[in-house]
């Protein structure tokens, strides 16, 4: 098991928590669940990538993070008994192991360790929403998209001859969403920068020849 939450106990450990899961399929653009529904279960990431997002009542959507192979997510409905604090949807075709509550609370107890890993992730979680709302307050469009490009590149990138391919396929609108910005405004954008050699669109991916030439944008 990959798991970012479980992958420092030991192996027998490990094993024991893979066989309380169950094992869920979700095809790209379907919603694990979604902001405001109740939450019994946890998830982890075995394949494929998804986004955490919320919708405003106007029905304006922010995007805060993609989590990848051994992310785990839906712990803080089981924390604290309340609804769903956000929409979890699939990006592509994934494969998650789901722990229900009963099985989660009991680690937890026979565990510490989970709960001092689980508050680490929660407080990287916190701190990078509090910079994307400060990003989005005081830095323009283009510094927030080089950034989140950047961002995305480190987490997702492969590195190629021509450059630092992004690995993941989102469109304008997805990554206004992560930044705060219109799909409008991120399409004009790349297509300044392309024109100016500093990316290349491959595929439906991001290729940043020159990562330190982006990062002179910030």
């Amino acid at each position: 098991m990959g798991s970012q939450l479980f992958g420092e106990l030991p192996p027998g450990d490990r094993k024991q928590i893979l066989e309380r899961c169950t094992t869920v399929r979700v095809p790209a653009k379907k919603a694990v669940f979604h902001q405001g529904d109740p939450g019994k279960e946890m998830f982890i990431v075995s394949s494929g990538r998804l986004k955490i997002s919320v919708v405003s009542t106007e029905g304006k959507e922010l995007s805060f993070f993609i989590l990848k192979k051994g992310d785990n997510f839906g712990e803080l409905a089981l924390l604290d008994g309340e609804r769903r604090s956000a929409t979890i949807t699939a990006i592509e075709n994934c494969e998650l192991l789901v722990l229900h509550h009963r099985d989660f609370r009991e680690l937890l107890k026979k565990h510490h360790q989970i709960g001092l890993k689980l508050l680490s992730i929660l407080a990287g979680r916190v701190r990078a929403t509090t910079g994307l709302y400060e990003n989005s307050v005081f830095i323009e469009i283009p510094g927030r998209l080089a950034a989140r490009l950047l961002d995305l590149a480190a987490e997702h990138g492969v590195e190629t001859e021509e450059g630092l391919l992004l690995d993941l396929r989102l469109s304008q609108y997805e990554l206004g969403t992560l930044i705060n910005a219109s799909r409008e405004s991120v399409n004009k954008q790349l297509k300044t920068w392309q024109g100016q050699g500093l990316i290349r669109i491959v595929e439906g991916k991001v290729l940043i020849p020159e990562p330190h030439v982006l990062e002179s944008l910030l």
